[in-house]
């Protein structure tokens, strides 16, 4: 259970995939100039991690000298005075492991890459108690991979949800409380019938509600501590299909008073497929990634939001209620 910092009610606008390639990169940082992205989190391994730690500290000293062309769209929206979120997106699921040859062979592809979400579940799900361990050690060298760069982590949540993984889940709390980030996400999304079932979208349901079943999991793993995270998530099922009338229908479900997560993925499309120093990973929403930064960069998404009575949100500013 968490509350949030202030009675109003609260939207955060989250991308994922930060350090993806460089059209990710490009495309994140345009929604936060341009539009109205206030959080994003960072795939510590992907091959343009580097560069996206470089942009972060201009991207904030602009919001802190008031020269992004959104400021006054945020003030509209009552955006906070904090620097915008920054979290660490843990990975087990694509490129490779940062602690190299230490990490278990067993949960690799043939390649030494991680292996994809579906292997990985039914991996670790066979996987040693020793196994288990040098998992954890690799989630650790990610998030201090992001400390090393002068970066702490506002807030923590997986790549393709690897965080509600029954394997993975215990060993969330631990993570929070060593390096002292107090905002998880908890991804038990509302609305899945309306917005998801009724849409035709009989497979992406299931997959939801199963998402939705593993993080009730994970929230009762969070109870006894102070992680805080928000009261409600958007966005399991619809990865590069976010569009307004969309984004409408998970609005009318936001908390009533509280912070409401929406987890987009916004990019750029170079025509070149975001390849970065010839590491290129392969994005299966290259091609949907402009479309969610162009709403979130468009006026009509400023109206939706003020016709509703919805200020823009920071994960940081959330509270645990342990």
């Amino acid at each position: 259970m968490s509350v949030a910092a202030e009675s109003v009610r609260r939207v955060v606008f989250h991308a994922d995939d930060f350090g993806m390639n460089d059209d990710v990169n490009q495309g994140i940082l345009v929604s936060f100039r341009d539009g109205l992205l206030t959080s994003t989190s960072l795939l510590a391994n992907a091959p343009a991690a580097e560069s996206a730690c470089r942009e972060w500290p201009g991207l904030i000293a602009d919001l802190q000298s008031v020269k992004l062309p959104s400021h006054q769209t945020r003030r509209e929206l009552g955006d906070a005075s904090q620097p915008f979120d920054l979290g660490i997106h843990l990975n087990l699921t694509q490129g490779r492991p940062l602690t190299g040859d230490q990490y278990p062979a067993a949960l690799l592809d043939e390649n030494g890459d991680f292996p994809g979400v579906g292997k990985l579940f039914s991996r670790l799900s066979r996987s040693r108690l020793e196994q288990r361990s040098l998992v954890e050690a690799e989630l650790r060298a990610q998030i201090e991979w992001m400390c090393d760069r002068g970066l702490r982590p506002t807030h923590l949540n997986g790549h393709q949800y690897v965080e509600l993984i029954p394997a993975v889940a215990p060993l969330i709390p631990e993570l929070l409380q060593r390096y002292s980030i107090p905002v998880v996400r908890v991804a038990s999304e509302s609305g899945l019938v309306r917005n998801v079932l009724m849409q035709g979208r009989t497979a992406a349901w299931g997959l939801a509600v199963v998402k939705r079943y593993f993080a009730h999991g994970l929230r009762r793993r969070l109870r006894s501590t102070k992680t805080a995270s928000p009261d409600r998530f958007f966005g399991t099922a619809h990865a590069g299909r976010i569009d307004l009338p969309t984004l409408s229908r998970f609005l009318h479900l936001a908390a009533p008073a509280g912070c409401t997560e929406i987890g987009v993925h916004p990019g750029s499309d170079s025509g070149e497929g975001g390849a970065t120093a010839g590491d290129a990973w392969f994005d299966p929403l290259r091609k949907q990634r402009s479309a969610e930064r162009d709403w979130l960069c468009c006026a009509g998404l400023r109206d939706l939001l003020f016709h509703r009575r919805l200020h823009l949100g920071r994960l940081q500013l959330l509270r645990g209620a342990g």
